[in-house]
This record gives structure tokens, sequence and C-alpha cells, in this order.
């Protein structure tokens, strides 16, 4: 059945002409396509990162939004302080307008934060796309005092799960942490035994599409056609390792001298800079520098071009617990361009593609051992673009945004309210134990009379359970 779905984001969106894409804004483009596709009605409502005041927007679509189906987009400036009650009565007055059928917060804490103050009682798929409190622990060493941070952001997490009625997480590893934090929060309750809450979609691309190769950016003019080139895409964010990076590329410099290093992207303004600086200052002490190619942000089309122009795909993460409960996009992005991958065993993703003979994996912080990896795969190119190959076989079938996205599709076809929080309506707001009660003061400390208070109008519980058929961790690990 067709629905109208209002989609909460953050941009820029990949159907932008823009030089800087990050992984939330490819998240909510996942979210937002295969509903369309499916033919549903979807109001794309996007935060735009980096953006705080309104005559300061500027979209430029690469196509008209229309051609993909019933799409109204609304671009709104990225909330702050300030301006977040704001925004919040902008959305909540859109909602009065265009009366949709539920409500999904997708790929950022930016989205589901406003999904979880909003004054409505339309069902919500709350998108928690990676673990915030892992997040916030890879940013820590870079802050002076995270103590009020922490707060205000544990306060965040609090009221997503306590106002969301199906959750998605992009690992299986996140999984089983979300399913904790709901049981902390009291939501693993006798109302929702048995009802399926949280859904894995991982990352994904779009599986409609195919990279094209057009004129050459870098071959020829950066490099020469015989050089290995090395690629390291995407904002250079917490979880990146730029140190075992930077010595497992020079150490391979050292020794086979056709190995260049292209780099696009970099620092993300406003989150995480001090990655990239670090990155860049060591590669200005290297004998090597002329071999270091920093091109920083460019168009999607170049970063495209690039990428088909090039030889292996390096991620470097961090061993900590952000890379355990992640994903990377950029790994994903590569396996469709054909690009062979070397990444460290960290994320979930990059294990079980290693295992499965997909990409080739290396230990976290080992630079000899990752240095070793990269002169192999340069001494056998040929077996290591047939490896690719496949890869790229693999995520066309398992990875694509439709073939991720199945459970949040089934849910938005008949959108449904959380058995406990239909319970709630049958209290008429009463929460159910002094439990709950503690975690709905902590999450919404400010005090508020009858008439402002959230309390839901629900339907009817149904209980749901899994698509039939292997999913793509299933098929990956075999089960």
């Amino acid at each position: 059945m067709s629905r109208h779905i209002l989609i909460l984001g953050v941009g820029p969106l990949p159907i932008y002409m823009t030089e800087r894409l990050y992984g939330f804004g490819i998240r909510a483009w996942q979210f937002a396509l295969p509903l369309l596709r499916a033919g549903h009605r979807v109001t794309l409502v996007t935060f735009e990162f980096g953006v705080h005041r309104e005559n300061n927007l500027k979209v430029v679509y690469q196509q008209d939004p229309s051609l993909f189906g019933e799409l109204e987009h609304v671009a709104l400036p990225e909330p702050q302080p300030r301006t977040f009650n704001l925004i919040l009565t902008r959305v909540e007055d859109l909602i009065q307008k265009k009366q949709p059928d539920a409500i999904v917060a997708a790929g950022s804490t930016i989205s589901t934060n406003v999904a979880s103050l909003l004054k409505c009682d339309l069902p919500m798929w709350m998108d928690m796309f990676g673990d915030l409190f892992a997040e916030i622990q890879a940013k820590s060493p870079f802050m002076k005092d995270m103590s009020g941070e922490m707060e205000y952001f544990h306060q965040i997490v609090s009221r997503v799960l306590l106002r969301g009625d199906r959750y998605s997480v992009v690992s299986e590893m996140q999984r089983g942490a979300a399913i904790g934090q709901l049981g902390l929060m009291g939501r693993l309750n006798r109302f929702t035994l048995g009802e399926n809450l949280i859904h894995t979609i991982p990352c994904a691309f779009n599986g409609e599409t195919s990279p094209v190769k057009r004129k050459a950016v870098i071959r020829g003019k950066k490099v020469s056609p015989a050089d290995f080139v090395l690629l390291c895409s995407g904002g250079f964010n917490t979880w990146a390792d730029v140190e075992t990076l930077f010595q497992a590329v020079e150490g391979a410099m050292e020794k086979y001298r056709r190995i260049q290093c292209v780099v696009t992207g970099g620092a993300i303004s406003g989150h995480h800079e001090e990655g990239f600086n670090r990155f860049r200052a060591l590669i200005a002490k290297s004998p090597y520098e002329s071999r270091f190619h920093l091109l920083g942000w460019v168009s999607n089309e170049d970063v495209t071009q690039i990428t088909l122009e090039s030889d292996l795909g390096l991620n470097i993460d961090l061993p900590i617990y952000e890379s355990v409960l992640g994903s990377r996009n950029r790994i994903l992005f590569w396996l469709q361009c054909g690009l062979p991958v070397l990444s460290t065993l960290t994320t979930e993703i990059s294990y079980s593609l290693s295992q499965n003979g997909y990409i080739t994996g290396a230990d976290s912080g080992d630079a000899k051992q990752i240095e070793k990896k990269i002169l192999e795969l340069a001494a056998n190119q040929a077996a290591a673009k047939a490896r690719a190959i496949r890869a790229r076989r693999f995520a066309y079938e398992f990875l694509s945004f439709e073939e991720t996205v199945k459970p949040l599709l089934e849910w938005c076809a008949e959108p449904v309210h959380s058995s406990d929080n239909i319970e709630r309506e049958v209290r008429k707001g009463q929460l159910f134990n002094r439990l709950d009660e503690y975690w709905h003061e902590w999450a919404y400390p400010q005090p508020q009379d009858e008439s402002s208070r959230i309390i839901p109008r629900f339907t009817r519980p149904v209980i749901k359970t899994r698509p039939q058929g292997k999913s793509w961790w299933q098929r990956l690990w075999g089960v």
C-alpha cells in the first residue's frame, strides 16, 4: 500500500552538485530512494550540515528531484542552540500541513534528536547510524572537557530510545549493543516480548547506477599510467589511524618507486579536523612528500573518476569501539567501482568481506604488515583486480539500497507503533514503573504542562517477523 513518509535526514545528499558528501547524506538517500521506487510519497527534510543560516542555503541538484518519484525536498539549516526551537516548529508545521503516515529519522543524531522532540503521534522509525556512545568516546581525546557533551548526547540517545517504534543500525554488532541499550531503558518488557524492534540495515550504494569512466583526472597528470595508485577518500574522522596509514604508505614508497598516494576529502569542518592536520604534517616531513597528492574535497564526479583510475583503496581504522560497532561507506563505494580494497579488520563489514575473500584484511596498528600487503598487491595486480570484480558482483547483489532496506520497506507499508508505546496510550500516558519514570525525567528534564506532553494516540500492536530468505550478513557468514 502506498504511504506518505516524512524522512528527516542531513544533507548534503548524493543528488546535489557538491564537493562534499558525508555518510549521513548517503544514508538519508539510501532510505528515501527505495521508498520512492516502491511507490510511496516522500517528503524529505534535510538539515544541511554546516549551514547555520537559511539565507546561506544553496542547493543545486544534479537532476530534477521529481524524476525520482513523488519526492518533495525541504532543505533547512543545521539546528543550533539558538535556532533549534524554530526549526522544530518548522518541522511540526510541515507535519500538520502534509499529514504524513509515519516519520523516518535517518543517518544522524541531528535528525533523530529532532524527531525525538516532535509533538506528534505518528509512528517513528529511528535510524541509529553508528553507536553514538562509541563515537563520543572516539572524539574524547580531542576535547578538553567532555563531561558536558557526554551528558548532552546521553540525553539525546535516551530520548531516541524511549520515543522510537522501530530502529535500524549499521551492523549486527551494533544491533546487539542497541538491544542492550533498549533493555537499560526498560523497553525489553512484557509488551515488546517477541517484537522485533531493531533491524540491521548496513551501509549500501545505489544498485541502479554503475560508475563509468570519463576524462582522466589523475592519470597522465598527477601520476603516470604505470604508477600503482593508492587511494584514501572521504573525511579523516576520529576513527582514522593516520599514523599507521602514513607509516605503511611511506614504507611501501621507500621500497617501490611506482607507488603514489592520492587523497580526496580531508578534514571534517565543524566536527573533526585534527586527524587530517596530523596526516598532512607527517607528509610535510617525508622525503616522499611529492608522491602524496592531497586533492581536498572534489566533486562527486571527480571522486568517481579518481576511484576508477586508482589501483587500491586504503581504509585504516583505530582499534576502538566505534570501529567495532560501525561501518564504512567508502568501502562500499570502492566495491561498486571495482577497486581492490585493503582494510584493517575492525568493522564488521571489513572483517566479513575479508573472511570471504572479497577484500584484503590487515591487523590494526601494524604498519609493517599493511606495508607488506600493499607491496604484495602491487606485485599481483591482476589477481587483486579479479578479486575486486567478484566483490563488485557480490555487492550489487546484497549491498544495494533496495536489498538492504527491506525491513524499512515492510514497516512503511504498514507503519505501526511498538506494543509498549501502545500500552502507554491505553494507560493515558501513565508510565509503567519507577525505571520508566526515571528515564523519562532524565531524557526530558524540562517540566511540561499537560497540554504539551507527548502522549501518542496509537492503533494496535502488530508483531512482525524477519523477512524470509538469507540476509546479506547470513550470506557473508555462511549461516
